[in-house]
């Protein structure tokens, strides 16, 4: 798991520096840098596998352009981007060139470190004397082959080159629109959803943790489930919802299908997957952890991924992005392994980031009977835009 994450010189980054939990949510105003932050890391993630361009990074879920360095007025066009991750004992950290007219589309590795303890495992320079190799390729990615399958650092940069940017978009997630990322168990943006919770609920206890979950959160629902259709190329699952209010037929019950049941029922079960599901990837990004959804859903689901992160054996990290306050007061943030950190950009236009820490004030206010959400919207936690 990541316990450090640091970026330098990207977008609207100048220098960041991270102390990461399990659950790790963003706030701040639109265009403060939090997407920016999720695709740092996406950088990082395709050095780690071996190349940075355009292609890996759109497959991490990354946002496509050209436009990676900062263009700050005192900053130069040519300023390398510096990402880093360590855990306890592994560290990964690169220096790249990204793209720019007169470049290559693929990013260029500078330097590219990967050290677990006092062993080095890589460490190449491109400027260095006698440098040999293509400098658009990785050497990490292509040493991980020599390294024993449980060896610690080799996991620790698996999980990196596994993260990308989950981003569920309703047609996808009904199945009118084709997944361009598909992924297992489910795609960015949710394709192969259907399936994934057929294979879900087979697992012991994860269709009662979803059950409960939409018994507390929606009123109408009754019950799910997976139904199998048969196809030339074998067998697909599609999705059945339950309403309690609708009537049935000699025993024969009217199901809604994805494409009429409301989206939040399906962003439920999207984020469930990549949560419980034995596939899903140990280190995941979620932007706009909101998606589809009422702020009391938005609460209760929050408090569902926490525990069942938590819970977990997998060890699973994510970082979020957010615009609704009720996920805030999802957070159980008494706990330290869930951090929440406000975005915000300074009086130079660079993004900060800070980890919210609970003050007197803080303590004052909860005592008064206001939430956490309620104390972002009146600005005493920062992510506010100050106009």
């Amino acid at each position: 798991m990541v316990k450090r994450f640091r970026v330098e010189c990207f977008k609207s980054i100048e220098s960041v520096e991270l102390e990461l939990g399990n659950v790790n949510v963003f706030i701040g105003a639109n265009g403060g840098g939090k997407s920016n932050l999720l695709e740092a890391f996406g950088v990082l993630a395709a050095a780690a596998f071996g190349r940075v361009d355009p292609e890996s990074l759109v497959r991490r879920g990354c946002r496509p352009g050209w436009l990676f360095q900062p263009l700050f007025r005192d900053v130069p066009t040519d300023t390398e981007t510096t990402v880093s991750a360590d855990d306890e004992a592994t560290t990964y950290c690169v220096r790249l060139a990204s793209p720019s007219p007169g470049r290559p589309a693929a990013w260029q590795f500078r330097r590219e470190v990967w050290k677990e303890g006092g062993k080095v495992i890589v460490d190449r320079e491109a400027s260095m004397e006698g440098s040999k190799g293509d400098p658009q390729a990785g050497l990490a990615a292509l040493r991980l082959a020599e390294i024993p399958v449980g060896d610690q650092a080799a996991n620790f940069l698996r999980s990196l080159a596994g993260y990308s940017i989950y981003a569920p978009e309703t047609p996808v997630l009904r199945g009118v629109t084709q997944e361009t990322q598909l992924r297992e168990p489910v795609g960015l943006a949710g394709g192969r959803v259907a399936d994934a919770v057929a294979e879900l609920i087979k697992q012991e206890q994860a269709g009662e943790k979803l059950r409960s979950l939409f018994q507390a959160g929606m009123e109408w629902f009754s019950g799910f489930g997976s139904v199998e259709i048969k196809v030339p190329a074998g067998v697909r699952h599609n999705l059945a919802f339950m309403d309690r209010f609708f009537r049935s037929d000699n025993h024969q019950f009217y199901v809604l299908g994805p494409t009429e049941v409301n989206e939040g029922a399906l962003y439920l079960l999207f984020v469930a997957v990549l949560c419980l599901h034995k596939a899903s990837p140990k280190l995941f990004a979620l932007d706009n952890a909101d998606h589809g959804l009422n702020p009391l859903l938005a609460k209760n689901l929050m408090q569902a991924m926490c525990q069942w992160l938590l819970e977990s054996k997998e060890q699973r990290q994510v970082l979020m992005t957010t615009q609704n306050p009720l996920v805030l007061d999802g957070l159980p943030l008494q706990d330290d392994r869930v951090r929440l950190f406000t975005v915000d950009r300074d009086n130079r236009g660079r993004t900060t980031v800070k980890r919210f820490v609970i003050t007197e004030e803080h303590r004052k206010k909860a005592q008064e009977g206001w939430t956490l959400s309620r104390m972002w919207v009146n600005g005493l936690i920062g992510g506010i835009p100050n106009v």
